[in-house]
């Protein structure tokens, strides 16, 4: 977060510097409502110039579910719970004078996934005779345990680029639409594996590398979204 601190302080100090003449010229603000990959939320952008446009902005979704049955031999209980979102600067420049843009920023992808299963019943391991009792040996959920999974991203500083439309902190109408679509780099995602039980051989080194390597190629996060701004 120190790097990303910093972002903003070099921004902060460009436009102390920034001639007052300029800045009397431009001194327009947009806020920003935006729903889209990384969910819902808001933005504020002031203009610099006409064509040159910062932007703060934050968005946040969370999604939870609560124990369900998953499977049929053995039945297991589920839950989880899943949150996407980002606080993030941008800095867009419109080249053309239009509301065609070029947008770069920074910030953080709050994206986070956890889940864990647990037994609903015992668990025979071997074959059930024709009464369907447990010919081998048969483990409680207590025995067994929760197992419990986490998904996240821990790299701190996550760089953006993409394209959009629609000035949000300079113009003449009151609204405007806005549209962005680019790619965050959010660095290789992890994943956790916890166990209070007999399923905790499932979370040893080698097997939460094995996943962490399947999940290796998830670097870039796509970012779509959709907002109405609105100028004062």
């Amino acid at each position: 977060m120190k790097r990303f601190s910093c972002i903003f302080v070099v921004v902060f100090l460009v436009l102390a510097a920034w001639p007052a003449n300029n800045i009397s010229s431009a001194q327009d603000i947009g806020l920003g409502l935006r729903a889209g990959t990384t969910g819902i939320g808001g933005e504020l952008g002031f203009s610099i110039t006409p064509r040159l446009i910062i932007r703060g902005h934050f968005t946040a979704i969370s999604q939870t579910v609560k124990e369900e049955e998953v499977g049929d031999d053995p039945k297991m209980l589920g839950s989880g719970k899943a949150k996407t979102g980002a606080i993030m600067g941008f800095l867009d420049f419109h080249p053309f004078g239009n509301s065609f843009r070029l947008t770069v920023g920074a910030g953080k992808n709050q994206f986070d996934v956890s889940a864990s299963v647990v037994p609903a019943e015992n668990v025979c391991f071997g074959d059930k005779n024709q009464q369907g009792v447990c010919d081998g040996k048969e483990m409680t959920p207590e025995r067994l345990g929760t197992l419990s999974a986490n998904v996240t991203y821990p790299s701190s500083i996550h760089p953006y680029a993409g394209i959009g439309f629609g000035n949000l902190a300079y113009g003449r109408s009151t609204v405007t639409f806005l549209f962005d679509a680019g790619v965050t780099y959010a660095g290789s995602p992890e994943i956790t594996l916890t166990n209070d039980g007999l399923f905790s051989p499932t979370t040893t080194t080698e097997n939460v590398q094995t996943l962490n390597d399947g999940i290796e190629s998830f670097k870039w996060y796509p970012v779509v979204s959709l907002g109405l701004g609105f100028r004062f």
